[in-house]
């Protein structure tokens, strides 16, 4: 049987001109076969507000809701903003931990990209921290960090180190086998 995993992708970064967005491209052209990747955008999801949530979801919250409900695995691509996560992320990750909850025994995996040698540590071990803290249980995958990211990119922005290229098509090929393992 040919299974295949629907995973949500989640760019902690609004800029168009985003590094992380352009790594997401990258995962999309070299993920296996078996995952489907789709990048669902985050730009009109408000700030989290208990009284806001208090008179119903936000459309767009709903929405997000909606298709990681549907989705086998959320993977988040993230920028480390100040040695930690940026707000547009933690903000995903706080309207998704809200009641109703989507993320019990979900697949999640965070990919972070920066521009120093620390590949974004800082921001990882925050995910990581925050997830194994979360209601729901969901089911936390090994993060990947991509350091000094310049030296990777092409003259339009886009992830052309071979080397690198390989590496996340690896990660990705393990998040599927992990991600169909919890599906089963």
């Amino acid at each position: 049987m040919d299974e295949r995993a629907s995973i949500c992708v989640i760019v902690g970064s609004l800029r168009s001109g985003s590094v992380n967005r352009a790594i997401a491209r990258a995962a999309i052209a070299v993920a296996p076969e078996n995952l489907d990747l789709k990048i669902h955008s985050v730009a009109d999801i408000p700030l989290y507000n208990g009284d806001v949530e208090e008179r119903g979801l936000p459309e767009s919250v709903q929405e997000l809701k909606d298709t990681v409900t549907e989705c086998a695995a959320v993977l988040f691509f993230t920028p480390e903003y100040n040695s930690s996560l940026p707000a547009v992320t933690k903000n995903v990750i706080d309207w998704l931990s809200r009641t109703p909850q989507v993320l019990t025994a979900k697949p999640v995996a965070a990919v972070a990209a920066t521009p120093g040698g620390r590949a974004g540590a800082g921001a990882l071990a925050h995910f990581e921290q925050i997830f194994e803290h979360m209601a729901g249980d969901p089911r936390l995958f090994p993060s990947l960090g991509i350091g000094s990211y310049g030296d990777k990119l092409d003259e339009a922005g886009e992830l052309a180190d071979p080397a690198t290229r390989a590496a996340l098509a690896d990660w990705l090929a393990r998040f599927a086998s992990f991600s169909l393992d919890a599906a089963s």
